[in-house]
């Protein structure tokens, strides 16, 4: 995919299928994500990007749910 970032996240509380199905959903919605994968044993999100998004906007993503994201920092 041509001009394509791809990050991993941390998801905080996401402890079942549904809770990963919920944070796929909401993080696919924000502007300039391409694509969303979900690890929920290691309760990872890779996520893809056409352009650079802050934390802070998937963070708002998630604003009305219990689930916490963090960039993993390798």
């Amino acid at each position: 995919m041509e001009n394509s970032n791809i990050k991993i996240y941390q998801i905080g509380a996401m402890s079942c299928g549904g809770c990963a199905a919920a944070v796929k959903q909401k993080l696919s919605t924000v502007f300039g994500v391409t694509s969303v994968n979900i690890d929920l044993g290691k309760k990872l999100a890779e996520i893809t990007f056409s352009q650079v998004i802050k934390e802070d906007t998937l963070q708002n993503a998630l604003s009305n749910t219990h689930y916490t994201i963090s960039e993993l920092r390798v």
